[in-house]
This record gives structure tokens, sequence and C-alpha cells, in this order.
């Protein structure tokens, strides 16, 4: 006695009940992960002194572990540099942001704004959980309108205060130049 049984997941019969939301890519595009720009030889002479002279200040001071902290930050600071990223593909969907496969749905995004970065721009989307806490989204200047006009039916465009650390990173930054533009 063989009898088929009645189909209980939708797959098995190749149909979605209506009820059912499916996600759909509203748009996509391809864009570095991450912002970058080539360095000059400059630039990582000025990072390996900095980090030479507090290694030589620290090691005064006895601060073996700060030591440590800073050739980490050098370290760190030269395969950014040396580096270029990878493609990454975005996608805006029904369901929320899709970058490089992770999707953050909307409910998870609070807002977003614009930020020129060297010669690109970059969408910052601020989630409401500590990790990752922000989405850099590198957007194609061709597209930009559009990508604009999608996020923004969704979560608003505000761009919060800088804070402390912002303004005094700035302001250190144009104080001391790693490189000349």
């Amino acid at each position: 006695m063989t009898s088929n049984p009645t189909p209980i997941y939708a797959s098995e019969t190749g149909e979605i009940p209506e009820n059912v939301k499916t996600e759909k890519v509203l748009f996509e595009w391809s864009a570095p992960s991450r912002p970058y720009k080539i360095r000059s030889r400059e630039f990582y002479t000025t990072i390996l002194s900095i980090a030479f002279l507090l290694g030589v200040i620290l090691l005064l001071l006895k601060e073996f572990l700060l030591i440590g902290v800073i050739m980490a930050f050098a370290f760190l600071s030269y395969v950014l540099a040396t580096y270029k990223p990878e493609d990454a593909k975005h996608q805006i969907t029904t369901s929320g942001v899709r970058t490089d496969g992770k999707l953050y749905v909307w409910d998870q995004l609070t807002n977003f704004w614009l930020k020129k970065q060297w010669d690109q721009e970059v969408i910052i989307c601020k989630t409401i959980t500590a990790l990752p806490g922000v989405i850099l989204l590198v957007i194609d200047p061709a597209k930009r309108a559009k990508i604009l006009k999608e996020i923004g039916e969704k979560i608003p465009l505000v761009k919060p205060t800088d804070s402390f650390v912002d303004k005094a990173s700035h302001w250190l930054g144009n104080k001391i130049p790693l490189e000349n533009a």
C-alpha cells in the first residue's frame, strides 16, 4: 500500500503560497568593500617613524603592552594601505541591505548618511546592534540617485553630530598629515 502523502512543504510542489513574503532585489551594484587610496612611500615612512618614536618613549616607561598595541596598529595601517580591497556585491532588497552575502534587515538599521572619503562616496548605515555598528557601502557615482532613493524610502537620511573623538581625529589629521595631498 503505497500512497503519495500530501506535500507538506511548498518546495516539494514548487509552489509558494500567496501569504508568504519573499525577498526581492530592488537594486544591486558592485563596488570595493571599503574606501581605498593608493599611498606613497612618504605615508609608510611617517607611520613607521611615529610608531618607532612612541615605541622608544614607551620602552623608557616600561610599557611593553602598549608597545605591542602600537606595533599592531602600525602593522594594521600598513596592511590596509597596501592591499586593495576586493569588490563586494551590494543589494537593496525588500528585506534590507545585503552586502557581500550578509543581510541587514531594515529593522536593524536606524539611519544613514553620506561621506566623501578620498575620491569615493560612501553610504554609512547605522545599525542598532553594537557589532558591526555601521555598514559601509561604497557607491558607484553613476548609480548614486537610485541607491539613495531606494535606501531613503526605508530609513531616514540623518547625519549624527561629530563626537569628541571625531573632532579630535580631524584636528590631529590636519596638524600631523601622514602624507602630502
